[in-house]
């Protein structure tokens, strides 16, 4: 059992939409709450409010640019969604502000928590506390894991436990267990201008060569119709990916291999190739590179995308038709949206769009989401990746 709520509110009206999720859910074991507005910036006396109304429940309250559930999406406003389940055992944590190694101390927690038990972690950092790769090796610490999460809009989450104690961290989160994991799945709002290249050299994040060419007329190269467009200038954006994984004895190729630009396929269809989006940073004329950080590495693919509507869309569609399927033959209970910030009405000109699309798919399935600073994406090898401009999409169910 399940139920989830979304209002443009402040504190007196999220005490009583916390209060009917308790008595609609009366062995309730655990929840999330996401808060804009002014919410947001008390979140702390937030999470008073959910330990006082949902007395003995371990819980989340996460600060959100914006808020969302089946119903729809509250931008730009003072708002909550939240949503509250039966089922598994929830356990939140918190990382300290200045742990010396904040990627061992995340491993270390999940592996402690979680070991190697099927469970799900799902992660809230605040913004500037998680850098790329800290999320390296989450996978081999806890290998049984379900791991996704987002970014904050600024301050950190807060958990709170079955005893009431409030935790705060830069990343805080939830651990899962005795609950079957949920069906994960994430697309980026980008269109790809080009095909995948195999990254050649870098040095200091400043990408020199990719195919055989300057990283630099590779990004000349796949911009070129865009200036023949009417209208403002798209928002050009580094795609990568992981390297190719060699197929196994007898199994057939991965699907849509992105190096061959006809497999990038017509605009509206889905990404061939796994892969997340990095801001462009900046240009060395001299060296032809272009500077795109630490997860520019030899042996990534490398493509350029922009930030596309249409992309958007289709791309939710496309994953929530793909966990639909997935879950065929269970029961579905609930489901979590994390969406990136700027995606929303700012790159779709209409309100609503993605909560129309999932309430489409999944009827009236209890969501609850937020609009995120960053996403923790699934990856193509079973880690999870930083990404950006991205929804994630997590659907619980149970056996039927």
């Amino acid at each position: 059992m399940a139920r989830s709520f979304s209002a443009t509110c402040g504190p007196d009206g999220l005490v009583h939409h916390l209060a009917e999720l308790r008595s609609a859910v009366p062995s309730a074991s655990g929840g999330v709450v996401f808060v804009s507005g002014q919410l947001a910036q008390r979140a702390s006396g937030v999470a008073e409010l959910v330990r006082s109304t949902w007395r003995g429940i371990p819980a989340c309250v996460v600060p959100a640019a914006g808020v969302l559930s089946e119903r729809g999406e509250i931008e730009g406003d003072t708002g909550a969604s939240g949503v509250l389940w039966a089922g598994g055992r929830v356990t939140p944590f918190a990382l300290p502000e200045r742990a010396e190694d904040p990627g061992r101390l995340l491993r270390d927690t999940l592996a402690r928590t979680i070991g190697h038990r099927a469970a799900t972690a799902i992660l809230f950092a605040r913004p500037g506390a998680l850098a790329p790769g800290m999320l390296e090796g989450l996978g081999s610490c806890a290998p049984g894991a379900c791991l996704f999460g987002a970014g904050t809009a600024s301050g950190a989450a807060l958990g709170v436990t079955p005893q009431g104690e409030l935790i705060e961290g830069a990343v805080t989160g939830l651990a899962i267990t005795g609950f079957a994991p949920p069906i994960v799945d994430a697309s980026p709002a980008a269109r790809l201008l080009s095909a995948f290249h195999p990254v050649e050299e870098v040095t200091g994040g400043v990408v020199l060569r990719a195919g055989g060419r300057s990283a630099l007329d590779l990004l000349s190269a796949a911009t070129a119709t865009l200036g023949e467009q009417a209208g403002a200038q798209p928002l050009v954006l580094a795609a990568l990916a992981d390297p190719p994984r060699e197929p196994r004895a007898g199994s057939a190729a991965p699907r849509g291999d992105a190096t061959d630009p006809a497999a990038l396929g017509p605009a509206h269809s889905a990404p061939p190739v796994r892969y997340v989006l990095r801001p462009i940073r900046g240009i060395d004329p001299s060296r032809r590179g272009l500077l795109l950080g630490d997860d520019a590495r030899p042996g990534a693919r490398l493509a350029f995308a922009v930030r596309d509507a249409a992309a958007g869309r289709a791309g939710l569609d496309g994953i929530a038709r793909q966990v639909s399927r997935s879950a065929l033959g269970s029961a579905p209970r609930f489901a979590l949206y994390l969406s990136c910030a700027g995606r929303g009405q700012g790159l779709y000109g209409a309100p609503d769009v993605e909560a129309r699309i999932l309430r489409q798919r999944f009827a009236d399935l209890p969501i609850a989401g937020m609009h995120s600073s960053f996403e923790i994406a699934p990856g193509a090898s079973g880690e999870v990746k930083l990404a950006l401009y991205t929804g994630v999409l997590a659907l619980f169910r149970a056996p039927s």
